[in-house]
């Protein structure tokens, strides 16, 4: 029986079309919705598809939307600005459409024990962080960094040990012992040596009833280790130090005098003056956010606010009242904190957005607590501070460690909330290990479990340490596998040594070598990462096996990054306003040459002293190349040369300091040279070529030359130098085959004239990228020069390409700006 059908009504098509569109209407309005709720978070376009969980747990990082606004159209001035680069990183970044502005959130935890008084609440974590002599979930376990004067073997306790100067007998130089043996009193949170208590400048410790964290009762005249007894009681000779019994502890001594004949070093961060009893100010990153005290390199913060430097600011404190900068004027031009504030509605920020961890003190700053054994003040920090507070320049080498970490803690690029995070920066100061840390005293933290005296097995382990720790609080690394997380390994052969575990990471380093298969080439032993230790306590089973199975650099997600060069090291160069010479150099290079290393720099610099030598290059062609040596005298330079000749042959780690005011500071020992005389930058500006040697490892002749605005010459093979991954340098560079060094006279005398003028033509299109001159103390000082220069360049005729550069802005395009685009162009790469 067929079944009948009721009629159509005229009106149900219509009704039908209605209901369609209400439903589409009300798909489109929830969109639009779910849109404008994800912009409101400030999350990013790819994002809409991971947003937050409803356990508040946020399961991956948001993209911006692709398609709410035109794209800002790429200018004359953008193609300019990114003249010279490689790809589209520089123009995307510079294009991009920006992300609203979220405020940092404000935590409410308390923390076990208050930190026992000594430690900073984490007030989004409950965690403590602990300074130096204290450890634990709430640094309640004291962590004792004793001075004494051989290294351990076994065990993972140190016991007190009494000085004893009948060691130093026999001895052929101080540097066999630590560099915190001590014949006065300890200071047994950072291993620092003291006039004895029973002397009248002596150090007395707080009372053992005064509450945790008080401060000596009188903090007494340093003894570092070159200013230790040289004589036993009974007279007899030792080399436990280098100054007569006398000199220290008689009547007219450095520990008994009110103005003692014979003086001591400051080595101590915090004490200046003739006596080392003028109180100054210490480095701490970013000075604490003026929200903190400094205690060496570690922030005490104030209540209510925590972390690295003092920046996150809790619930319960007033984020609007002046901070420490307004009562001590001379922190201020380093007080910066741009992503502490609050921002208001519609604000936007350019990406990438880092967030940086706030790990333990273990890894960063209690390294900065620790360095004072090093042969100056200005060890570890990129800026220190002299007498009557006036702020310098380190010549550290290893400075971008401390020095980039304060760059991204100031800079717009940072976020305070890892939920808004694009990445990771991890701050492990490797390199302020290896020294001037490594060997000063025998707590864990003074060798991180490493065997026979290999650095770098210890600084291995502290990234591997600090991976650990990472997953084990955070979920952010296993949501991309560490691909969005940001290492800095600054030593001398980069990240070699890097365990395999962090290599999904970006890595950032000073050496581009890329083999696989590749073993260390350093003349150290105490830095040949190919040497197997193995430990029955510290490491059974070696730390070849961490390590293995990957090259030093990938070029597709790594960065080699130039040296952090103060100002004052280029500071003739025409990029500063300075005269651009004659260059009547045909070629440059001066530094360490080490005849008795045959393994150094890869046996090129011998190599090429050798040549030069017969084929009197400097007569015939004009290029010079010349030779590094060790000058000082004393006791401190003897010191300071049997620890360098011990560590990195005969280069200082240190170059005089550069003032930013007028005061008298430590004097530094510097190099002389054989056959090359003159002022550096100078001689860099009057050369056409400058050679790109390696040294132990990575050179900074690359960043030298182009600073000075010389045709880097670059003859270390499978090796990227600095940038060479994201800039042109086939446009300004010439790179020789080592096994052609020999050779260099012919094949630079081969390079017609147009073609050495179109290569400095593109370098000048790019040197700036070599500087970092929009770092505040930078920026302070390249100004000055440039007023220096401007008088002696006024007029002057252009000699030389390339031109002077008479008003360098020190916000431009520098290498940390590089390192943010080129960050902001990998996006793509890390989700």
């Amino acid at each position: 029986m067929a079944i009948k059908r009721p009629p159509r009504r005229a009106g149900g098509a219509l009704a039908a079309l209605a209901g369609a569109a209400v439903l589409l209407l009300a798909a489109f309005l929830l969109l639009q919705f779910s849109n404008l709720s994800l912009l409101s978070l400030g999350l990013t376009a790819r994002q809409a598809s991971t947003a937050v969980a409803a356990d508040g747990q946020q399961t991956a990082s948001l993209d911006p939307p692709s398609a709410r606004q035109p794209k800002p159209k790429v200018t004359d001035a953008i193609r300019q600005r990114c003249a010279g680069t490689l790809g589209t990183w520089c123009i995307d970044y510079h294009t991009q459409q920006e992300v609203p502005a979220r405020t940092a959130p404000r935590g409410n935890k308390t923390c076990s024990l208050d930190c026992n008084q000594v430690g900073v609440c984490d007030a989004l974590t409950g965690l403590c962080t602990c300074p130096a002599g204290w450890t634990g979930f709430h640094c309640l376990h004291p962590m004792k960094r004793r001075c004494t004067h051989k290294w351990r073997r076994l065990g993972f306790e140190r016991p007190h040990m009494p000085a004893n100067l009948s060691a130093g007998i026999g001895l052929v130089d101080i540097t066999q012992l630590t560099r915190s043996h001590c014949a006065g009193e300890c200071d047994e949170d950072i291993a620092a040596c003291f006039c004895p208590s029973n002397t009248t400048h002596g150090r007395i410790p707080a009372p053992e009833d005064a509450p945790q964290g008080s401060p000596p009762v009188r903090v007494g005249r340093p003894m570092n280790a070159a200013c230790q007894p040289n004589k036993l009681p009974d007279g007899t000779p030792t080399r436990w130090g280098w100054v007569d019994p006398e000199k220290l502890f008689g009547p007219d001594g450095w520990c008994m005098a009110e103005k003692p004949k014979h003086t001591c070093d400051c080595p101590i961060p915090g004490l200046g003056g003739k006596t080392c009893d003028e109180p100054i100010e210490q480095f701490c990153p970013n000075q604490c956010n003026g929200r903190g005290t400094c205690l060496y390199g570690y922030c005490k913060c104030d209540e209510g606010w925590h972390g690295i430097d003092c920046a996150h600011c809790s619930m319960y404190a007033d984020g609007q009242q002046p901070g420490l900068e307004e009562q001590r004027p001379w922190i201020k031009p380093f007080v910066h904190t741009p992503a502490a504030r609050d921002f208001a509605p519609g604000e936007t920020r350019k990406r990438p957005l880092i967030y940086v961890y706030n790990l333990p003190s273990e890894y960063a700053s209690l390294m900065l607590q620790y360095r004072h054994h090093g042969s100056s003040r200005d060890n570890c920090v990129p800026r220190y501070f002299g007498e009557q507070n006036f702020t310098a320049l380190s010549g550290f080498t290893y400075t971008l460690e401390s020095g980039f970490l304060e760059q991204l803690l100031q800079s717009g690029h940072r976020t305070l909330n890892p939920d808004a995070a694009d990445y990771f920066y991890v701050p492990v100061f490797t390199s302020c290990f290896i020294f001037p840390v490594r060997d000063g005293a025998d707590s864990l933290h003074d060798f991180f479990y490493s065997v026979g005296q290999n650095r770098v097995q210890g600084a291995s382990n502290m990234l591997l340490e600090a991976y650990h720790w990472i997953r084990s609080h955070h979920p952010y690394w296993d949501r991309r596998g560490g691909r969005d997380h940001i290492w800095l390994v600054t030593h001398d052969e980069g990240s070699c040594w890097v365990p395999s575990v962090i290599r999904p990471s970006i890595i950032l380093s000073h050496w581009g070598r890329k083999d696989v298969n590749h073993t260390s080439g350093t003349a150290y032993d105490a830095d040949n990462y190919s040497m197997e230790y193995v430990h029955p306590q510290y490491d059974p089973k070696g730390f070849q096996r961490r390590i293995a199975g990957h090259p030093c650099y990938d070029p597709h997600k790594d960065l080699i990054m130039p040296l952090m060069k103060t100002p004052d090291h280029f500071h003739r160069s025409p990029l500063l306003g300075g005269r651009a010479h004659e260059r009547k150099y045909l070629a440059f290079h001066r530094g360490r040459v080490q005849h008795q290393l045959p393994g150094y720099s890869r046996g090129i610099r011998q190599r090429l002293a050798n040549a030069s030598a017969a084929g009197n290059w400097f007569e015939k062609h004009n290029i010079l190349v010349g030779e590094c040596v060790f000058r000082s005298s004393g006791a401190r330079a003897a010191l300071m040369h049997a620890a360098l000749r011990r560590t990195t042959g005969c280069r200082p780690h240190t170059a005089p300091p550069v003032l930013l005011s007028k005061a008298p500071l430590l004097e530094v020992p510097a190099c002389r040279y054989e056959k090359v005389e003159g002022d550096y930058s100078e001689l860099l500006a009057s050369s056409v070529f400058c050679l790109v040697l390696a040294g132990d490892g990575w050179s900074a002749r690359m960043d030298d030359a182009v600073l000075n605005g010389c045709i880097p010459t670059i003859i270390i093979d499978n090796v990227d130098v600095s940038f060479e991954s994201i800039l042109d340098l086939t446009a300004f560079t010439v790179r020789i085959p080592q096994a052609d060094a020999e050779k260099l006279p012919e094949i630079l005398l081969a390079i017609p004239e147009e073609r050495r003028l179109e290569m400095q033509r593109n370098l000048a299109k790019v040197w700036s990228r070599f500087t970092y001159s929009s770092y505040r103390p930078y920026a302070q000082r390249i100004r000055q020069l440039q007023q220096e220069n401007g008088a002696g360049a006024a007029g002057a005729p252009q000699l030389s390409l390339p031109p002077t550069v008479p008003d360098l802005d020190p916000d431009a395009d520098d290498a940390f700006g590089t390192v943010m685009a080129w960050l902001y162009g990998r996006l793509e790469a890390t989700r």
